[in-house]
């Protein structure tokens, strides 16, 4: 076998490994930014330089928005089976879909009647012959045991 102390200690092949990783990642980050810099030079040279500077101070004239675009109107009137490209769904399902949408909507935001449509009602509904149940068959004996105690506490005295 070999003399032990001719071999590299672990400590050595770390560092050189170590060194090593650095020298490759400081040659990646220059030929990195030499491709970023040549690739900036090209879009500064390819783009026109702008002489119009745009003033803060001056008024610009707000537009009124517009609640659907023209193109949209006319093409769900003019299209009325859903053959445009930009649409997956035919009118008849968007209606559909939109229309059923609308009432949920509407049970969630307001209730209808009195009725409490809301999750705390409906939990309430659902919870409220579940807890009359248990009431009717412990409330009696829970109240007479408590009564029985405090009488005795009472009489303690």
């Amino acid at each position: 076998m070999g003399d032990l102390s001719k071999e590299p200690s672990m400590e050595d092949i770390l560092s050189s490994i170590k060194r090593i990783i650095a020298e490759e990642g400081e040659e990646a980050a220059q030929t990195v930014s030499r491709r970023g810099r040549a690739e900036a030079k090209q879009a500064q040279a390819e783009q026109p330089a702008v002489e119009e500077v745009l003033e803060l101070t001056d008024e610009v004239d707000v537009e009124e928005p517009m609640s659907a675009p023209a193109s949209e109107v006319s093409r769900a009137t003019a299209d009325p089976a859903g053959q445009g490209d930009s649409s997956i769904l035919s009118v008849e399902s968007e209606v559909a879909a939109r229309h059923s949408l609308s009432a949920l909507s509407s049970l969630i935001v307001t209730p209808r009647d009195g009725d409490d449509n809301t999750l705390d009602g409906l939990v309430r509904s659902m919870l409220k012959p579940m807890l009359k149940e248990w009431l009717d068959a412990r409330l009696p004996a829970l109240v007479q045991d408590m009564v029985a105690k405090e009488i005795a506490r009472i009489t303690a005295r």
